[in-house]
């Protein structure tokens, strides 16, 4: 009868993880926290996949309504027909992210805002 055992230390890995994970929950808190700027992510297709109270207030769309769709729906046509959906998006993929001022839909108002 034979038997063998390895033992190897996961402290350090373990640490890690629980660090990151703190640090995930810290993010999501500030995100969360912030009400006076619209603070949303989008996949590389432009899907948004997370959308904090600020956007809500802003937009007047909440985030059941908000991920899962195109960004580009936040455009006015005009916009839309220059390529500015495309450019914000291309922006974003190079830079990280993407901050532009423009008129947008909301969903509240016959019109449009400036956001």
């Amino acid at each position: 009868m034979a038997f063998a055992k390895i033992t190897r230390d996961i402290t350090e890995r373990k640490k890690a993880t629980e660090a990151l994970h703190a640090s995930e929950e810290q993010f999501r808190l500030l995100v969360e926290g912030v009400t006076d700027y619209a603070i949303y992510m989008l996949s590389v297709d432009g899907t948004i996949t997370n959308w904090n109270p600020g956007a809500r207030g802003i937009t007047g769309f909440t985030r059941t309504e908000a991920v899962g769709t195109h960004f580009s729906r936040f455009y006015i046509e005009e916009d839309k027909a220059e390529g500015l959906p495309l450019v914000a998006l291309q922006t974003a993929e190079a830079e990280g992210r993407f901050e532009g001022e423009g008129w947008r839909v909301r969903k509240d108002a016959p019109g449009f805002g400036q956001v």
